[in-house]
């Protein structure tokens, strides 16, 4: 029996899926901080929106180039 080889478009997806989990848990510590405009800590939560936002879209990205792009079909081993 030959085993599936490992493909381009698997270590695409998995680096979707760390992308897509690391913007779940900023987005979890934004909703959480529950700080409002004009208090010290109102910086890091934004920051963690904007880092939280900008991770899904990377991982949209890359799960869809994972998926759909030639490159999911390259053979890695």
């Amino acid at each position: 029996m030959i085993p599936s080889p490992v493909t381009l478009g698997h270590l695409l997806m998995l680096a979707g899926l760390l992308a897509a989990l690391y913007g779940a848990w900023q987005l979890v510590l934004f909703l959480r901080s529950g700080h409002g405009p004009g208090t010290p800590l109102y910086a890091r939560a934004r920051d963690g929106r904007r880092r939280a936002v900008y991770a899904i879209a990377a991982a949209v990205l890359l799960l869809a180039a994972g998926c759909l792009s030639p490159l999911g079909q390259v053979t890695i081993a």
